[in-house]
């Protein structure tokens, strides 16, 4: 009998239920109030600077508008700028045959210096207008809201971690109280840095409210009311948005508005102590004696004593002995990712819950933008909340939690994209899609939070929704800074938002199915009714202790080097230190490809002035010149109206200042190169490479080309250290690399000329290829066939962040110098910690070296807490067991065994291909930011995030797919995306700049895939050959790259037909590479030939190519 059996007998849906949901809906319905609140109380209302009025004026009886219409400049749209006024008041303004235009722009301006005025008809009192976040301060505004995102991350980690471990109830009553205390004092708040506090506080005990009445909504009901409950809940959330519109409405003054919405969980709090603890969770953390007694309290409730008196401790472990056995005494957020099927559970529960909360936001908490009045809008987003809850509590209980949860996020992203290509004026139409991709988010979150509760086991569920819930309030908090970027693309936020909403659609699609399923209560019965093959089977019952004698387990047969590594622990405690300590270096791996970026950044610049005296009239008046009349007389204008970078008047043209003079005769004017030198705009970079030895005008190609000296050490790191790392092992040459990245990288921060820059920055790419090379194959030689996609996934992503820390490091660090020793230092550390490094025990024995190998693998066993079966393990048993790969490897190999036979053959040229485009395509993108006409470091941020969603979408099709078909598709789409940015006009920078993240993201995809693929295809004895192979061919394409983006000077579309065209041609020769899914690590080239399909005429070549082992009578014979 299971646990939902004995609930039913205790009395199923009875009276103490419906109690216990209604006493925990009631404080849902102040969670909107909380999560929405910002709204009103962080309203802008319509501002300007505050006016000051000039006295010496005669005419004394102005209107409010006269004064405003003299002191106040109009933008584009003829709208009051809000941040900017004239410095002197225009009075001729007033004149009625004055027009608004002429001159407008000539017109001294300055900032608010006195302060603002605000607008207070519909927002008297908000923190906008009480600590002036506008203009400057403007994004203070996004940020509260992000730090209370922040406590609910924070919250969700805490809580639920505290929850598992102290029971649901205890942690939602000091949610309630925390939260009522923390609410209030907002309301008090003497500055803005206390408001943010508190609100950080409060968003804290936000997520251990939910997610503890989650799971005792869960945990308390029959499973087939778990829908309609987690339902209802739903409808009191939305009944919630319109308590708050109507609240906000009534109460105009946000500390008022903050401490009635807050006040309401001392109630709460006082009520709550009458709760009874989760029986489920008292079963599984052994007090059967305390979850017998909540049993009989709840039948007593229900009407139902007599059953619950028949009830004992006893009967309790009896009908859960299963349940029992089966559970650990202490389960850790390890243990999400332990077992395949929850690994599964855990990686697309935190897309759908990232993804939901990220449109979410991203939509609720912008409500002026429509246009509309903000009590209105708020209440129409409550309204769909209706019809959407109930079409999804419908499908949810009829079709199935899977399809709800996939359609709702890929309907909403759908409505979201929409909005792109709907004008700005057609305000009802927009909002109309906003409104549907509203309520689909919400039917998304009505099942989520249902589907969330029934796919984690009971054992594990807090841990699981502290996880998820941790994973949404990321998406909360990075919803509003998504909403900045739109600053500089407009349309920029709904590509992010729908994007995120689609791709988590997809996601859910690869979860189990829950529909009528009772509750999991351990692990292990997750892993049992999963629909995995046999092979993941085995592996449950391998992670999962089982009950048979360990001289069961041993096989009579042979194992291969993955068998052993699996009897030895597997992916253990050993595995992921590795991973772990390997991973950090990736993390400033961008920082150094990409640096020059930010390093060689080009600023704004023009020949140094050189003032002639040859007007007698204006000698004497250089010294009241501005810079820009200073400009106007030195430097000619280009086509477009710039000032010439490289070219300055032979003589100052004093005329130009006249009021009636033209530039139309500035052709005519001699001009000559910059003789002087150059001025440079530091207001982005202080200080460059380019600003410090000149690398302008005829010495612009010098940029590029230390760029690609750059390049050409990763190319000769990748054919010097790939060749010596199979010879000598792959841990002395990564300890030698982190040491010669640490120390060129921080020399080159000390450079006294651009010489000595590219020499010092040619070696550190050696290094990088070293780091590398080495990095992957320690992974993949350390790793269990069925966890190397994840685990490539997981450096994938390392290296995806360290693109935002780069972007970050060089917004606060603008001087070169300091950014290089920065980037380059902690590769110190890495140097230091990488002598615990364990050696892999898979080159060890194919070199020969068995003592080191077991040595190796005893080592990783003892950690794995294996150290019995590391115990037996011997080197007569490892000769043993590899025997077949001892016989048929060589000695040594070189790099003429990549081209030896028929199938390494096509394997190194599919590689070679691949590597090549890939690398080429990539930095001819990712090396160009500026081009692209937006501020560089959001752009570096817009390539980094992208790398998220594509990422995902290639470990997905990478694990379940195959990794031919992820690696061609991505080249191929990357291809057509660049290709399709030269059919669109230049003036459509936004459309470019779509088309290039793209197809970006999809050229980190084939990255991500590449590494993966590569070390699976060669075998172990020369994959380090292999690996370098094809890292030399990536370098001479990024070597190449920047030399192609020259071309542009001659045919402007030809870079791109030449990026364009490499991926696609390298996609379509990805197809003629064979499938490594789910296949073992090969260890000899014979194995690789094995698998293959040669015709006749290859198999004559390998038995020449491979001389057997045995003797050859007929030779002996003659």
């Amino acid at each position: 009998m299971s646990f939902a059996e004995l609930l039913e007998q205790a009395g199923g849906m009875g009276r103490f239920q419906i109690v216990y949901a209604a006493l925990l809906a009631f404080p849902v319905l102040m969670m909107a109030s909380h999560n929405l609140l910002q709204n009103f109380t962080a309203a802008t209302p319509e501002h300007h600077c505050l006016v000051h009025h000039d006295a010496d004026h005669e005419n004394q009886s102005l209107t409010y508008e006269d004064l405003i219409k003299v002191s106040i400049p109009t933008d584009e749209k003829q709208q009051r700028e809000e941040c900017l006024r004239f410095v002197n008041l225009q009075w001729w303004l007033l004149s009625p045959n004055a027009t608004t235009t002429v001159n407008r722009t000539e017109m001294e301006t300055e900032l608010c210096s006195d302060g603002w005025m605000y607008n207070q008809s519909i927002f008297p009192s908000t923190i906008v207008t009480e600590w002036n976040l506008v203009c400057a301060s403007r994004t203070l505004k996004q940020m509260a809201q992000s730090l209370y995102m922040a406590g609910i991350l924070l919250g969700g980690i805490v809580f639920g971690g505290l929850s598992d471990r102290f029971g649901r109830r205890s942690i939602i009553i000091w949610g309630y109280l925390q939260m009522a205390v923390m609410g209030s004092a907002t309301a008090f708040s003497p500055n803005f840095s206390f408001y943010c506090a508190f609100r950080f506080l409060t968003g804290m005990a936000f997520s251990g409210i939910v997610l503890n009445g989650v799971s005792l909504s869960v945990e308390w009901t029959p499973t087939n009311m778990r829908a309609i409950m987690g339902t209802l809940y739903g409808y009191v959330y939305t009944i919630g948005q319109f308590i708050l519109a109507g609240v906000a409405y009534l109460i105009r003054d946000w500390r008022w508005l903050q401490l009635t919405v807050s006040l309401p969980y001392f109630i709460s709090f006082f009520y709550s102590w009458w709760f009874a603890e989760s029986a489920r969770w008292l079963v599984m953390v052994g007090k059967q004696d305390q979850a017998v007694k909540e049993l009989k309290r709840v039948a007593r409730m229900n009407g139902k004593k007599e059953a619950g008196d028949k009830l004992n401790v006893e009967i309790l472990r009896s009908k859960m002995k299963e349940e029992i056995a089966t559970a650990k005494s202490n389960y850790a957020v390890t243990d999400l990712v332990r077992t395949p099927t929850m690994r599964r559970i855990s990686l697309c529960l935190s897309f759908v819950w990232f993804s939901t909360t990220f449109a979410y936001y991203g939509l609720v908490m912008d409500l002026q933008a429509f246009g509309v009045s903000i009590y209105v809008v708020q209440m129409i987003f409550g309204a769909v909340d209706f019809p959407a809850k109930t079409i999804s509590v419908l499908t949810i209980s009829f079709i199935g939690r899977r399809s709800t949860q996939a359609a709702s996020l890929i309907l909403a992203g759908v409505a979201i994209l929409a909005n792109i290509f709907i004008p700005q004026d057609m305000e009802i139409l927009r909002t109309a899609f906003a409104v549907f991709g509203k309520g689909c988010l919400a039917a998304s979150f009505n099942c989520v939070y249902l589907y969330t509760g029934e796919l984690y086991p009971t054992v594990l569920r807090q841990t699981g929704m502290g996880f998820s819930n941790t994973m949404a309030r990321l998406g909360g908090m990075i919803a509003p800074v998504a909403k900045m970027t739109g600053e500089y693309v407009p349309f920029l936020p709904l590509v992010i938002y729908g994007v995120a909403a689609i791709v988590s659609g997809i996601a859910a699609a690869f979860l189990p199915e829950t529909l009528n399923v009772p509750l999991r209560e351990s692990i292990e019965q997750v892993e049992i009714q999963s629909r995995l093959q046999k092979d993941e089977k085995k592996q449950t019952k391998a992670l999962l202790s089982s009950t048979k004698p360990e001289t069961e387990k041993v096989a009579t047969a042979t194992m291969s080097f993955a068998d052993i590594l699996d009897n030895l622990g597997g992916m253990g405690h050993f595995q992921r230190l590795s991973v772990a300590f390997l991973a950090i270096p990736l993390l400033m791996l961008a920082s150094h490809n990409l640096l020059q970026n930010f390093t060689a950044g080009v600023p704004e610049h023009h020949c140094q002035i050189r003032i002639t005296a040859n007007h007698v009239h204006y000698t004497n008046t250089t010294k009241e010149l501005g810079a820009d009349s200073l400009i106007r007389i030195a430097i000619p204008v280009n086509g477009k109206g710039q000032p010439e970078k490289c070219r300055q008047f032979v003589t100052t043209q004093w005329w130009l200042l006249d009021a009636n003079a033209t530039a139309v005769n500035d052709t005519t004017v001699d001009t000559e190169p910059c003789s002087d030198g150059w001025t440079y705009d530091r207001s982005m970079f202080t200080s460059t490479i380019i600003s410090e030895w000149d690398l302008v005008c005829d010495s612009r190609t010098l940029r590029q080309m230390a760029q690609s000296i750059y390049m050409a050490g990763v190319l000769i790191g990748s054919v010097l250290f790939g060749s010596l790392s199979d010879r000598f092992g792959r841990k002395a040459l990564i300890v030698w690399c982190y040491l010669q990245m640490g120390v060129s990288g921080a020399c080159t921060a000390f450079v006294p000329n651009f010489t000595a820059y590219c020499v010092l920055r040619f070696l550190s790419g050696m290094a990088i290829s070293g780091i590398s090379l080495n990095s992957v194959s320690l992974c993949m030689e350390w790793i269990p066939t069925k966890y190397r996609a994840i685990v490539g996934t997981i450096n994938g992503y390392c290296y995806t962040t360290g693109q935002f820390i780069l972007a970050g490091v060089a917004y606060v660090i603008p001087s070169w110098r300091w950014l290089q020793l920065t980037v380059s230092l902690p590769f110190f550390v890495f140097f230091l910690y990488s002598w615990l490094f364990v050696e892999s025990a898979r080159w060890l024995a194919i070199s020969g070296q068995h003592k080191q190998a077991v040595a190796g693998l005893k080592r990783a066993a003892k950690i794995n807490g294996r150290k019995k079966e590391g115990d037996e393990l011997s080197v007569e048993v490892l000769k043993f067991n590899l025997q077949k790969e001892l016989c048929s490897t060589k000695t040594s190999h070189s790099m003429a065994d990549l081209v030896r036979t028929p199938g390494i053959r096509k394997i190194s040229c599919g590689v070679s291909l691949v590597w090549f485009a890939t690398s080429f395509a990539y930095y001819g993108l990712a090396m160009d930011l500026q081009n692209f006409g937006f501020n560089i470091y959001i752009t570096q941020l817009i390539f980094g995030v992208v790398d998220i969603p594509a990422k995902f979408i290639s470990v997905m099709t990478i694990s379940f797919v195959g990794r031919r078909f992820s690696q061609a598709l991505s080249l191929i789409l990357a291809g057509l995306c660049i290709l399709a940015n030269i059919f669109v006009p230049q003036d459509l920078s936004n459309l470019r700049m779509t088309f290039a993240v793209i197809g970006k993201g999809s050229l980190a995809a084939s990255f991500n895939c590449a590494y993966i693929f590569s070390g699976e295809l060669f075998p172990t004895v020369i994959r380090q050959s292999g690996m370098g192979l094809g890292g030399t061919m990536a370098r001479v394409g990024s070597m190449i790259a920047p030399l192609v983006k020259m071309t542009g000077e001659f045919f402007p579309p030809l870079p791109l037909i030449i990026y364009g065209g490499a991926p696609i041609i390298s996609g379509i020769a990805t197809c003629f590479l064979p499938e490594t899914r789910n296949v073992p690590l090969p260890e000899t080239v014979e194995q690789v030939e094995l698998r293959s399909r040669p015709n006749l005429e290859d198999e004559l070549q390998m038995k020449v190519l491979l001389p057997s082992t045995k003797p050859d009578p007929a030779k002996n014979s003659s």
